[in-house]
């Protein structure tokens, strides 16, 4: 056996906690699966697993090889996968997931030009602001708004994904415009509920950060639910450009202290490290990255493309 499908069988092995689980996902015999684990182990001489009857548990070198094993079978499992496209169309189903924001504005409008472009792939996409387990949901790819952190997953970044603080002309007019951080302690905060990582406004002053932590009067769990607030004057808040762009376009709302505010996380689109990218995958991969742009349209203008512009792409 090949070390590039040992390398397959130990990352199954981690995935799924047992030799066992391992051997059934791939339709190898325990016998195998077990030896192929000796041989890598042997070959690096080194210990990967601890081992007991029901389950496997990694050494510190285990883990240290794990995350190099993944980007090496990824970056395996990419080249192939490229060179399939090539003869293969993209079709059949693909299952995605987003969170709600981004996908009403950012995934949804685009479908049917991606579908014209590819008839032959079938989109289901489940709107979800939970992150689901994609192996075990049988979704094909994922989009993820956040600082990644588990490693069985395959990262791309789709746009960068700037926050904006902003508040609405009425706002400003009665309470005046805040010229420094520290002055949104005299201001109405709109926020998330406590415990939100959304809350934490991060600013460079003086070239030094610094971070506050946001708690608002008014206190909710939803972007869009602060947004609305937040366009009736309800206060200052800070939301992610995708969703308050075309509002600091139209003057709906003030875009505020931008000389100071260090926002972005990045957005990623994520799919499982032991699925093959198959050409519906990367076709819708290279779609979003193509829309989006080097520079995202909502950074740019705050607008989406026009339906005419959308159609010049085809």
């Amino acid at each position: 056996m090949d070390l590039i499908s040992i390398m397959r069988i130990f990352i199954t092995i981690v995935d799924k906690g047992s030799l066992a689980a391992a051997g059934r996902e791939l339709n190898l015999s325990a016998p195998v699966v077990s030896k192929s684990v000796h041989a890598l182990e042997d070959r690096l001489g080194a210990r990967l697993l601890t081992r007991t009857t029901r389950s496997v548990s990694l050494t510190e070198v285990g883990q240290a090889y794990l995350d190099r094993a993944r980007r090496i079978v990824g970056d395996v499992e990419e080249a192939e996968a490229a060179i399939s496209s090539v003869a293969n169309a993209p079709k059949g189903h693909l299952r995605i997931t987003a969170p709600s924001t981004f996908s009403y504005r950012h995934i949804a409008p685009h479908l049917p030009l991606f579908r014209t472009r590819y008839p032959e792939v079938e989109v289901e996409m489940i709107v979800s602001d939970n992150e689901l387990d994609l192996v075990e949901n049988n979704i094909d790819l994922a989009i993820r708004i956040a600082l990644l952190k588990d490693s069985s997953l395959i990262a791309r970044k789709l746009a960068s994904n700037h926050r904006a603080m902003v508040a609405s002309p009425s706002y400003l007019e009665k309470k005046g415009n805040p010229s420094h951080p520290n002055d949104l302690a005299k201001h109405d905060i709109i926020s998330f509920r406590p415990g939100s990582s959304y809350n934490e406004w991060h600013f460079l002053i003086e070239d030094k950060p610094k971070l506050i932590i946001a708690k608002g009067r008014l206190q909710l769990n939803h972007g869009d639910a602060i947004l609305r607030a937040c366009i009736n004057g309800g206060g200052i808040a800070i939301l992610s450009r995708f969703v308050v762009g075309r509002h600091i376009a139209s003057g709906t709302l003030i875009s505020l202290l931008e000389e100071f505010l260090q926002e972005d996380i990045p957005i990623y689109a994520v799919y499982p490290s032991g699925k093959h990218l198959s050409p519906k995958v990367r076709t819708f991969l290279d779609f979003l990255i193509e829309i989006y742009g080097p520079i995202p349209y909502w950074d740019e203008d705050g607008n989406h493309k026009s339906d005419a512009a959308l159609r010049a792409a085809l």
